[in-house]
């Protein structure tokens, strides 16, 4: 397991067994294109990714779920279109451009291959790096000390940069360095690349790949490397796919040797890749370029927790994963459930993207949360497509989404095709953007169509039952109970939307008007301040009936239960109504709400830690918030739902950042003023850290005595403090005694 250190995760030793888990958690990347953390002498498969936003293809997905309950065979598998289910969309997996491999005097440098003396590998969080160091002895008992470092340029998403310094600590042996690119990668397990041309030329090496049949996408990827230290030709010694070359030297003893790569990849969605593009400046220069700009991102995505390492590192790493998730240039494609990190869940854009993972990039990096949303206004039009084919008016937008916004849900699951919460989910994400950057431009050019194709959507999907409008026949958030009527979540924010797009419709001069479906919409809500989940959720068993064996936990599931018969829920439903949504639904009672849905939810999803972290904080449970906010940040880390291998559970990873802000800080950003109620955790000595609202910059720093904001903002923004209205601009900080 790796060892939290403030700015790095640490693995101590080298242990086969974590290899997989850890090559996730030690993803390099830039928004652009995620680098698992297989090892430059050699990526295994399923170890070894290199995934570049947006470029996909079809593969043959091998599914064998077997429903062994009521619950499973009637409400979660539809074994019948499972028998048709084969192909389905998915991130490609590129050629492996790390290969980087040492001889000494013939024999190879590999982990499982000699003694292994003493191991180190960190990610540094503050510089994006990868750091490897190794002392290794081979058969014959020469020790050679090897340091890697690598990193994904945030200057210039194309550029990948690696540097190896090898000394010889008891030898003069000959040393022979392999760098170039193995094409022979898989995804999936299978073979979907092809090598349209591939050449080998002095230290120089291009491939030029077709990543599918289905959309033909193509990449380039030339490497250049160069040997320091050492005078020595470089050789042609491709071989099976593999396109190399290798340079050999005598090395002395007790000299340090360096070897750098510099790598450029690119896509024919953004550019010609038949050509190779020659990198020639030096590792140093890339990564100074690097740095000054992932200095910025960095700093501001920031929280420092004084006081507790464990919570500060935690927070640091989940941050880390988060900035490198999301493109910072482009809107080709949004932010997927799994990042960059891996090929589980095919990198497909789920509602995650706008309600758990947009929060962060909204205050802390504006542009790239722009660029989230532009990736739902270039589906549009496919979404419009979609409501027309399910027989209703307005956008119906993909559950799944790929490249073009169809909907790619696994055709045999029954319950995602009912999670039409996503075309609520799309607008608060837009709603969310605009309340905290004042950007009316990007509402006024893009974001109000998208609104209103949704609102016409809500406007042929509701259902006038006893004189109200209910939403019927639906899976909520909570996917273990589908099937359901008027569910909470749902109908709380399906009425928040059609009232804001009214709103915003008045102020542009239009004539969108939703108010008498918001009016009439019904918001389930017990006598006692209780929400149900959904209709009849009361009347359902307090325990779980469990049936069948092993293979419905499959499914993301705790036990073989008979959900539909329980009141048990796999993640928040309700809860998020007030964390997430930031809504104080009037007459409902927040701290019944959370004590009881809390001991209802297994939390079998990820994203169930965060908005837990969030309402605990709210009712004062501040061990509670605590160790759920752990849970967030250590996900992966700890393997929780022992699948860290397939790729880190990006959604969850960003509720750590926003737990402390909302839940922890107590910030909530309105349109008008910014709200703060803080919840203090005994044992932090201080915590600090920035956010942009309106575009300024806003710095906090809260410890156990007093909470202060400043900003650099020379118009006043108003802030109500634990109730009190106060002023806050750059003449005037707010410090306010806790």
């Amino acid at each position: 397991m790796l060892k939290p250190s403030v700015t790095k995760f640490v693995e101590e030793s080298y242990r086969i067994e974590e290899e997989a888990a850890n090559s996730a958690l030690f993803t390099t990347g830039n928004g652009y294109i995620g680098v698992r953390g297989s090892f430059e002498e050699y990526g295994s498969i399923r170890i070894q990714g290199a995934y570049i936003r947006g470029v996909f293809d079809e593969i043959i997905e091998v599914m064998e779920p077997f429903a062994d309950n009521e619950y499973m065979k009637k409400y979660y598998i539809d074994e019948e279109k499972l028998r048709n289910f084969e192909y389905q969309d998915s991130v490609i997996n590129n050629v492996d451009f790390l290969l980087l491999r040492f001889s000494i005097d013939g024999e190879t440098f590999y982990t499982w291959e000699g003694k292994i003396l003493s191991w180190e590998r960190y990610i540094d969080m503050t510089n994006e790096t990868l750091v490897r160091k190794v002392r290794w002895e081979n058969t014959k008992g020469d020790v050679t000390d090897f340091e890697f470092e690598r990193f994904s340029s945030f200057a210039n998403d194309h550029v990948y940069c690696l540097k190896v310094k090898v000394t010889p600590v008891n030898h003069s042996k000959k040393i022979e360095v392999m760098s170039g690119i193995d094409t022979r990668v898989k995804t999936g397990g299978q073979k979907i690349t092809t090598v349209i041309s591939g050449k080998v030329w002095e230290n120089k090496a291009f491939a030029h790949v077709n990543m599918g049949k289905k959309y033909g996408f193509e990449t380039g990827t030339t490497t250049v490397t160069n040997l320091y230290g050492a005078e020595a030709a470089w050789k042609d010694n491709s071989e099976n796919g593999v396109l190399s070359s290798a340079a050999e030297f005598t090395a002395e003893q007790g000299k340090t040797y360096e070897v750098e790569k510099c790598v450029y990849i690119s896509s024919s969605r953004e550019e010609d890749v038949s050509q190779p593009v020659i990198l020639e400046k030096r590792y140093a220069e890339y990564f100074d370029e690097h740095m000054a700009e992932y200095k910025k991102v960095f700093e501001l995505a920031d929280i420092a927790i004084e006081g507790d390492e464990l919570a500060d590192s935690g927070v640091r790493f989940a941050n880390y994963h988060s900035i490198i998730s999301a493109s910072r240039n482009d809107s080709v494609h949004s932010i997927a459930a799994k990042g960059l990190t891996g090929e589980r869940y095919n990198d497909f854009v789920w509602w995650d993207c706008e309600i758990y993972q947009l929060p962060i990039f909204i205050h802390i990096a504006p542009e790239a949360a722009k660029h989230a949303l532009m990736y739902r206004y270039n589906c549009l039009k496919k979404a419009k497509e979609n409501a027309k084919a399910a027989g209703f008016s307005g956008a119906k937008y993909a559950f799944c989404s790929s490249v073009e916004g169809d909907e790619r849900v696994w055709e045999y699951a029954r319950h995602p095709f009912m999670q039409i919460h996503i075309n609520a989910d799309i607008a608060w994400g837009i709603i969310n953007y605009v309340t905290v950057t004042g950007d009316k431009e990007f509402l006024k050019d893009y974001g109000m169509e998208m609104l209103v194709e949704l609102c016409e959507y809500w406007r042929s999907r509701v259902e006038e039952v006893n004189g109200r409008y209910e939403i019927l026949r639906v899976t909520g958030t909570d996917e273990h109970h589908p099937y359901v009527n008027n569910d909470a979540y749902t109908n709380y924010l399906v009425k928040y939307v059609l009232e804001k797009t009214t709103e915003y419709a008045k102020t542009f001069g239009m004539d969108n008007d939703y108010s008498d479906i918001a009016e009439k919409l019904y918001q389930p809500l017990d006598k006692c301040g209780l929400i149900p989940q959904f209709d009849g959720y009361f009347g359902l068993s307090r325990t779980l009936e469990e049936a069948g064996g092993s293979a419905a936990t499959g499914f993301q599931m705790k036990k073989s239960g008979l959900y539909h018969k329980s009141q048990v829920i796999k993640q928040p439903d309700v809860m998020l109504i007030y964390s997430y949504l930031n809504m104080k639904p009037e007459n409902a009672n927040y701290a019944l709400n959370w004590d009881y849905y809390e001991k209802m939810c297994e939390s079998s999803s990820s994203l169930s830690f965060a908005p837990h972290s969030i309402c605990a904080a709210d009712n004062g449970r501040i061990l509670s918030a605590y160790n759920y906010l752990i849970e967030t940040a250590y996900i992966d880390v700890y393997d929780i739902h022992k699948c860290s291998w397939q790729g880190v559970h990006s959604g969850c990873l960003v509720g750590a950042w926003y737990a402390v802000f909302r839940g922890f800080a107590g910030i909530v950003c309105r349109e008008d003023c910014i709200e703060v109620n803080p919840h203090q955790v005994p044992w932090w000595d201080k915590v600090s850290f920035s956010f942009m609202y309106k575009g300024s910059k806003i710095s906090v720093t809260m410890t156990p005595c007093e909470y202060t904001l400043k900003t650099d903002s020379e118009e006043e923004i108003d802030v109500i403090f634990k109730g009190e209205r106060k002023s806050l601009c750059a003449k005037s900080e707010i410090c306010e005694a806790l």
